[in-house]
């Protein structure tokens, strides 16, 4: 039986993550995923994923979003690979709705630089967007996007670099705890480690264990757009 500091099961946008920072704080660590690296079937698939400072939803993420920020920033100098582009971003809807309001609170609590716009000066702007006239616009020019598949392959290369053993092909059967220690139960056998960190995304609801609350996979469609020709500037972040 393989042991290890730590097992890690998912090795996603989370999992990869967690693989990374416990190597690089010396612990001997071991990635499980069934799939391959940056694979197409968890939350973590596609070109890009926003990342913004001012977070409308509450204000306690700031504090995390400006380290994550940090993180992204040494991780690129880490692997010399551009992962985080700051693009600007224009949010925009009713004056009163959760979406503008949550801005500029999250911007006033902070002390973060932002931009209120009215509609018409959003247009002017920026005249690939239609904002209705009663609608008010934030923008920050801070925030941006990831390149989230790269930024899953970049945590696993610094992972490795650190230690860090990852198994792909590898499906997770079953946990349990044994003597004080996770015993995980694989199609390639039984691993064993002092600590256990569950990222498996779609497949939690039959890992964690949870009585509550019920976990429920949900489709995302994420698109892209490419415009034609001459078009494709005026739509170009930024």
């Amino acid at each position: 039986m393989h042991s290890f500091d730590v097992i890690v099961v998912g090795s996603g946008g989370m999992g990869s993550a967690a693989v990374c920072h416990l190597a690089r704080r010396g612990a001997r660590v071991l990635a499980l995923d069934r799939f391959p690296l940056a694979h197409d079937r968890g939350s973590s698939h596609g070109q890009t994923r926003l990342i913004r400072l001012a977070y409308y939803e509450h204000q306690n993420y700031v504090p995390l979003l400006l380290r994550a920020r940090d993180l992204w920033r040494e991780l690129e100098a880490e692997i010399d690979r551009p992962l985080l582009v700051e693009s600007g971003l224009l949010a925009a809807g009713p004056a009163t709705g959760a979406v503008v309001a949550g801005t500029l609170a999250s911007a006033r609590t902070h002390g973060l630089p932002v931009e209120p716009l009215s509609a018409r000066e959003a247009r002017e702007r920026w005249p690939a967007f239609r904002l209705p006239d009663d609608w008010q616009a934030v923008f920050e020019a801070r925030a941006g996007y990831l390149a989230v598949e790269d930024c899953v392959r970049g945590h696993a290369q610094a992972a490795t670099r650190a230690g860090a053993v990852l198994r792909h092909g590898v499906t997770v059967h079953d946990w349990r705890i044994d003597g004080g220690r996770a015993v995980v139960q694989t199609d390639a056998g039984a691993f064993t480690a002092d600590r256990l960190v569950l990222c498996p995304g779609p497949w939690a609801g039959g890992l964690l264990r949870l009585p509550r609350p019920p976990l429920f996979v949900v489709r995302k469609s994420l698109f892209w757009y490419a415009p034609p020709g001459a078009a494709a500037l005026p739509y170009a972040a930024g």
